[in-house]
């Protein structure tokens, strides 16, 4: 907590026990929270969770896109656009600074020259939401989002009424976020750093009693110099699980198994291998979702089934099994919340079908991510055509650290395809992916792969080159600039209009 904090809220948020038995959060909260930056993922998960718990919420942001600005508008949460010293007018009585604004904005000046108590997203989450619950931390380079939100769906289905925050928007919950009356707060543990005054990795500081430990691989280029940085602060973060904590960690990733090694806390390994803790047989993997067998060490534990498909999806649905074993919930509760978990939004997301070309947007951008994709949507959609548009968007995704990797990722696309770099002046042009280069390596190995800088361009390429029976796949961490939307009724209009698509995609 930054010495900012004024002692009179240090202890509000703690919760307690009601006459029931449950826990509830106290009412010592702040009167007014004002979030500097309340639009981002998961500023305004939080934001919604201040909502949740009777605090007056308001907050500034230089956009307020929905889906989160109308959440929070539906919320009742008065959004402010543009930084300005007034917004911290009347009686604010903390400030939550996201980590896109930096020192030297309007308000952060402002909220300095005032006194005014303040804190990171992750401080205050964890002061306010996670203090006297059990934290249920997922960490991990890949498949957080997913394995959050399965968690806490499979919690609440069990009857547990978990406090949870996602950083994406779970289909079976109205919000990213809830206070809930049970023990458990599973939250999602993002290792980017927290704040221009704490760049730590958000993951330490929610105080985790469980944890998921998904994967283990070099990401984030902007703020770390190679793996070994990464591995460091995920040791960290593992190293604060108490002696009577469980972590569960995928066998997967070799390196992510030995961080966990020396750990005082009950540590159990799960993953497709023999030698796993928790190991999973693939049953099924395609149209109709994935059945997973479930063995822990020699016992078998049951056979799960889930609507969703892939290989990694597999992994998510195996490392919430034997976490949820640890927190003593019995397999065929499990098997009931699995049935009827949707997944979350912009992970292999049907985005609707015009003129028989099904289109599917996916969050994915890193090579692994990319690569597990494909894998999972070849699939679901055995016999159609993969037509996989990329849009190189993070800023690890822009340089060339994954440039040959990046090649290795498109191998199950029919046809591979890059949009333009987003914001390529942020990255030295020594250090930039080249996109000429994915393309005409990927053609080298006898693959039909584009670059296609114009956005415009690509729009056309697929509305004209689209088939009956195709399936475009759009990747990207942000929205692609609107380009799989306008595809999508470019494709509507050539239904209506009786045109037929070309028999071959345009050179």
């Amino acid at each position: 907590m930054t010495e900012k904090v004024s002692k009179d809220i240090l202890e509000r948020g703690e919760s307690h026990m009601d006459t029931g038995g449950r826990r509830t959060l106290a009412r010592q909260m702040p009167r007014t929270v004002h979030f500097i930056g309340v639009c981002g993922t998961g500023m305004g998960a939080l934001a919604l969770l201040f909502r949740e718990a009777g605090v007056s919420v308001r907050g500034s942001d230089l956009q307020a896109y929905p889906p989160m600005g109308d959440l929070l508008r539906s919320a009742g949460i008065d959004i402010r656009l543009g930084y300005r010293p007034e917004n911290l007018d009347g009686d604010v009585s903390y400030v939550v600074v996201g980590n896109a604004v930096s020192k030297g904005n309007p308000e952060v000046e402002e909220l300095f020259r005032r006194g005014l108590p303040y804190g990171s997203f992750p401080e205050t989450l964890a002061r306010f939401f996670l203090a006297g619950r059990d934290p249920v931390v997922v960490v991990g380079t890949h498949g957080k989002t997913t394995s959050t939100a399965l968690l806490a769906w499979l919690l609440h289905a069990a009857g547990l009424e978990p406090g949870f925050l996602v950083g994406g928007e779970p289909k079976n919950f109205q919000s990213s976020s809830r206070c809930g009356a049970g023990p458990y707060f599973v939250v999602e543990g993002d290792e980017y750093d927290s704040a221009f005054f704490d760049k730590g990795p958000k993951f330490l500081h929610y105080r985790p009693s469980f944890a998921l430990f998904t994967s283990l691989e070099f990401d984030h280029a902007d703020i770390y110099p190679d793996l070994d940085a990464i591995r460091d602060q995920f040791r960290r973060f593992s190293a604060l699980l108490p002696k009577h904590g469980s972590l569960l960690v995928c066998s997967e990733y070799p390196g992510a198994v030995e961080i966990t090694r020396d750990l005082t806390c009950r540590v159990e390994t799960y993953g497709y291998g023999a030698g796993s803790n928790w190991r999973g047989v693939l049953r099924q993997n395609g149209s109709r979702g994935l059945t997973l067998d479930v063995v822990e060490r020699a016992r078998f534990v049951g056979s799960f089934s889930c609507p969703l498909s892939g290989r990694h999806n597999g992994l998510n649905v195996l490392g919430s099994v034997g976490l949820l074993h640890a927190l003593g919930v019995p397999a065929e509760r499990i098997q009931d919340g699995l049935t009827s978990f949707l997944g979350v939004s912009r992970r292999q997301e049907v985005l609707g079908e015009a003129d028989g070309v099904v289109l599917v947007d996916d969050f994915a951008h890193h090579p692994t991510a990319i690569r597990e994709t494909l894998q999972a949507i070849v699939a679901r959609y055995p016999g159609r055509r993969i037509l996989a548009a990329y849009e190189p968007r993070t800023h690890t995704s822009r340089k060339k650290v994954f440039q040959e990797e990046y090649v290795e990722a498109f191998q199950d696309a029919d046809v591979a395809i890059c949009g333009r770099i987003f914001r390529p002046e942020t990255v030295a042009v020594e250090e930039r992916f080249r996109p000429d280069l994915w393309e005409r390596e990927l053609r080298a190995r006898g693959h039909e792969a584009y670059y296609l800088e114009d956005l415009r361009e690509l729009e056309e390429f697929l509305v004209r080159g689209c088939r009956p029976g195709d399936l475009v796949l759009f990747m990207s961490s942000g929205d692609f600039d609107g380009v799989p939307g306008r595809v999508l009724d470019g494709l509507r209009e050539r239904t209506c209009e009786g045109r037929h698509a070309p028999g071959e995609h345009p050179a």
